[in-house]
């Protein structure tokens, strides 16, 4: 299992860090190859032109322990 790490820096905010979720539950990606087009998406939908802020997404195996 893969996750999604999401970095959100600048914009009013600062600098904040979360696994990416979807209607409050953490996203779970079977294979890392589906984890890292998610990733490569949301890296050049979310960073355009007009952001005030940064955005920054990567892949992290899944940590049952953490």
């Amino acid at each position: 299992m893969y996750n999604i790490m999401c970095r959100v820096s600048g914009g009013v905010t600062g600098t904040r860090e979360a696994l990416l979720k979807s209607n409050g539950k953490v996203q779970e990606f079977e294979t890392k190859e589906e984890a890292e087009r998610r990733a490569a998406e949301l890296n050049q939908k979310m960073n355009h032109q007009n952001s005030t802020a940064f955005f920054s997404y990567r892949v992290l195996e899944y940590d049952p322990w953490n």
